[in-house]
């Protein structure tokens, strides 16, 4: 069993920060405004000869009791329950609050080793308000400002290794760390806001690991779940729900659209959630787009199904497999999550995907595709002189690139490319993942001998 630690306290005492840097992440959203963390974020110190510690970010305890951040107080104190130790973190710019007090009896219940974190102590010449953290009673305290990386080594050296080595969990962790499986397979969900992303995941893991709520807006950050089904390990992301932000919107709510974006980058698959309710929009034709010139596998998931009648659903498909048509590599799969209908035929396409945008393709059977198409269809002629395809082969896989060269290929017009890459889908049957085609110029022989002779 790897230990635990758990980071707690008000919000914007620099909790997210801190993560960041124990980590050695940005996995944390970090912004000067209240209540970004919501759901817990998992990462992992390293902590030199003791291998692994898993550490756990959490929403402030002194948030409003509105129905989300009700959700995100239960989550933090989930996240205090599987710890074995907690890092109690208050702001020595504040003082001793009200709120960290509350926070700190809420804590004791638990019984849990705690150390207190006196942040933000960079400029502070008054020493008088670090006295006021001692009427806590804690016993075991490190002063440190997160944002400057001051005394942290000494937070990890002084107390963070101690610990570790004093429960005699290193052993376990090395037995640990031997069964993390090689072949596991990144499946990013992505959607607009309320789609129901996190209820699928849900769903999923048979449980309420991820706060769900019908507010958009409710995942900011993205959220990594490991899971095992049918031999095959995965982990899944939840990510916030991307869309259209006003001007004055906060600067954390554009950070979710990076991270989605940056998500969607690591991934091996994408599920593409689109809420069966509502009209295909713009933003997710713009995320469709996003996914394929990042050259990840696509799934297309229609979530709650279940709530429309025949005729709404006979629509839907047709609107689906027109405004869509790009993704005619894709699999569809039509599911409730909330439900669980159809949720676990998932799976089947997800792997067939990973393992189509891994595939190895022989040389000669690019060629020999690449031939068929330019006798069936001929590449057009520019200024006097037919563009010519000369050969083919694999540049790499997840995603397939296709490396063609030739003669004049930079004059090639968009409609001729995308031909070729459906000519090489059909041909080659590849499913659920997005060709992409990189065409390179033949060097003229004779033009490099004149530039040879001439710095001779």
């Amino acid at each position: 069993m790897i230990p635990i630690i758990a980071l707690i306290g008000r919000t914007n005492v620099g909790k997210s920060t801190l993560f960041n840097i124990l980590t050695k992440t940005r996995n944390a959203l970090v912004g000067n405004h209240s209540g970004i963390t919501r759901d817990r974020q998992y990462g992992y110190l390293k902590l030199k000869e003791t291998k692994k510690v898993i550490l756990i970010d959490t929403a402030g305890l002194d948030i409003n009791d509105n129905i989300i951040e009700k959700k995100a107080k239960k989550q933090t104190f989930l996240a205090i329950n599987e710890s074995q130790l907690i890092l109690f973190v208050v702001n020595a710019r504040d003082g001793l609050m009200p709120q960290d007090i509350d926070i700190f009896n809420k804590i004791r219940k638990f019984q849990k080793k705690t150390i207190l974190i006196i942040n933000k102590i960079d400029g502070i010449n008054d020493h008088s308000k670090f006295n006021e953290f001692y009427y806590l009673g804690i016993e075991k305290i490190q002063k440190i400002s997160a944002t400057h990386n001051q005394k942290i080594n000494t937070l990890i050296e002084k107390y963070l290794i101690p610990w570790i080595q004093s429960i005699n969990q290193i052993e376990q962790i090395k037995e640990t760390e031997k069964k993390i499986p090689i072949s596991t397979i990144k499946v990013a969900l992505i959607g607009c806001p309320n789609v129901g992303k996190s209820t699928l995941i849900n769903s999923l893991l048979n449980k309420e690991r991820m706060i769900t709520c019908n507010m958009p807006g409710t995942t900011l950050d993205s959220i990594s779940i490991p899971f095992t089904y049918n031999d095959q390990n995965y982990i899944l992301i939840d990510t916030a729900g991307t869309s259209k932000k006003k001007k004055n919107a906060y600067n954390f709510e554009k950070f979710s659209i990076i991270k989605t974006s940056q998500t969607v980058e690591k991934c091996n698959v994408v599920l593409l959630i689109i809420d069966a309710c509502k009209k295909i929009c713009h933003q997710d034709l713009f995320l469709a787009d996003f996914i394929i010139k990042s050259g990840k596998g696509i799934i297309i998931v229609i979530n709650k199904w279940d709530l429309l009648d025949i005729k709404q659903k006979k629509e839907l498909k047709e609107n689906v497999h027109k405004k869509l048509k790009f993704l005619y590599f894709s699999k569809i799969h039509f599911i409730s999550a909330l439900h669980h209908k159809g949720i676990f035929k998932l799976f089947k396409s997800i792997k067939e995907t990973y393992q189509e945008s891994n595939k190895k393709i022989r040389t000669s059977t690019l060629i020999k595709t690449m031939n068929q198409a330019t006798q069936k269809h001929e590449p057009p002629i520019i200024k006097g002189n037919r563009i010519k395809l000369k050969y083919a082969h694999l540049g790499s896989s997840n995603p397939p690139k296709i490396i063609i060269h030739g003669n004049k290929v930079k004059s090639l017009p968009l409609s001729y490319k995308r031909y070729l890459i459906k000519f090489f889908y059909n041909n080659l049957k590849i499913k659920g993942t997005p060709i992409q085609i990189e065409f390179k110029e033949n060097s003229n022989p004779y033009i490099l001998l004149k530039h040879k002779k001439e710095k001779n």
